[in-house]
Order: C-alpha cells, then sequence, then structure tokens
C-alpha cells in the first residue's frame, strides 16, 4: 500500500483524514485524465486501423479485377496471309506504238456584240387641252320641292 505523503519533511507523519479525502480526490482526477488520454490514443487508432484496412481491401479489389481482366482476354484469331507474285509480262515487239489521232476543230468566231446604246429622246411635252368651265345651271324656280309621301 502506497502513502501519498504530501509533506517530504516528516515522512512518518500521520495523516488527517481530510488529507487522506485530498488524495484520494487527487488520485481519481489522475485516473479519470488516464482514461480519457487512452480513448483518445483508441479512438485514433481506430481511424487509422480502419483506413489501412480500407485501403488494402481496395488493392486486394483492385488487383483481383486487374488479374481477371487480364486473364480472361479474348485470344486473337490467327489470319491466314496469301502473297501473291506478281509476274509482269513483256511487251511484245510486234505491237504498233500508239499515234495520236489527228483532229481538225474548226470552232467558228462569234461576233463581236453590239455596244452601242442608243438613248431615246424624249417627246416633245404637250400641255393638255383645258376644258371650258361650266357654269352650274339653276333649277327653274317654279318648280315646287317633292316630299316624300307619308304612310298610312
Amino acid at each position: 500500500m502506497s502513502n501519498f505523503n504530501p509533506d517530504p519533511v516528516d515522512p512518518n507523519r500521520v495523516k488527517a483524514s481530510r488529507d487522506v479525502a485530498q488524495d484520494n480526490q487527487a488520485i481519481r482526477e489522475q485516473n479519470i485524465t488516464m482514461r480519457e488520454q487512452n480513448r483518445a490514443i483508441r479512438e485514433n487508432d481506430s481511424a487509422a486501423t480502419g483506413l489501412m484496412l480500407g485501403v488494402l481491401m481496395l488493392g486486394l479489389a483492385a488487383l483481383g479485377f486487374g488479374t481477371y481482366f487480364l486473364t480472361q482476354r479474348p485470344t486473337p484469331v490467327q489470319t491466314r496471309i496469301i502473297e501473291r507474285e506478281k509476274t509482269t509480262v513483256p511487251a511484245s515487239p510486234s505491237t504498233v506504238p500508239n499515234v495520236a489521232p489527228d483532229v481538225n476543230v474548226t470552232v467558228p468566231n462569234p461576233a463581236p456584240p453590239n455596244v452601242n446604246i442608243v438613248v431615246p429622246e424624249p417627246a416633245p411635252s404637250v400641255a393638255p387641252p383645258v376644258a371650258p368651265s361650266v357654269a352650274p345651271t339653276s333649277a327653274p324656280s317654279d318648280v315646287s320641292p317633292q316630299t316624300a309621301p307619308a304612310n298610312p
């Protein structure tokens, strides 16, 4: 059993209950602090472990898919290439050399176009005859205006 003695001068001194209660409180606070530190360390370790597991699983999945696609490629079909030799037949000396035919084409020269432009002269302006003005005639004065018949 450890005896926490805050007084290093006299290590044999008996502690009062008040001093023991303070010591117990200090020990509890230290335990709580240590637990909080340990929990923070565990949380950080858990996050790092989870990240590493995720990266590892992703790598394994990529490796698996890669090997699948590399091994499942279709094999190339062998094609047969047939090469033929070209043989040229030499021209026989008995053939007549090609002579260009004598073609005589005459193209008639068209007459040059008439480019003289004739501008017609304006016709002399003649004033239209003026009709004599006629004065309105008045109606005879002895005629009376007609009235509309009345409907019965």
